[in-house]
């Protein structure tokens, strides 16, 4: 597996956890019942994507909120909100993911799973999250800046 299939699997989680209505930790061991993450590290990573949203969700939204225009929360397609919570966890958050490899691969499941919109829309909401939001958390200093 590799972090585009660890990405995708945290996605589909995420849009599953918005039409389910159980627990979030007894959806999370159902759906990993069904997935196949066999590696370590692939298994961390999807786990560290979709608890990162569910911590931070508030702060994700307030985020896209802001750059919706004439358009409500309320309003999104569950996919499209998914993508774009997932994204933008990655935008803010991740210090180990550059943003163009959270918007192409947001771009990329949009033309996946989202409809004929979803593409322009969701790019041109991570576009203006990346140029107008700052990390939310700094990269852990290295050894050499000791």
């Amino acid at each position: 597996m590799s972090r585009h299939a660890a990405r995708e699997l945290a996605f589909k989680f995420l849009y599953q956890q918005e039409i389910r209505e159980d627990q979030f930790d007894k959806q999370l061991e159902d759906f990993l019942k069904t997935q196949s993450i066999r590696d370590k590290a692939d298994r961390a990573y999807f786990e560290d994507l979709v608890q990162g949203v569910r911590k931070n969700r508030s702060l994700i939204d307030q985020v896209i909120s802001r750059y919706l225009r004439g358009w409500t929360m309320e309003r999104q397609l569950l996919i499209d909100l998914s993508i774009l919570r997932l994204a933008v966890y990655e935008l803010l958050f991740d210090v180990e993911v550059p943003a163009e490899i959270a918007i192409s691969e947001a771009v990329i499941f949009a033309n996946e799973y989202g409809t004929d919109q979803s593409r322009a829309f969701i790019n041109a909401i991570l576009g203006s999250v990346e140029k107008h939001e700052e990390k939310q958390v700094q990269p852990e200093p290295k050894e050499d800046d000791a």
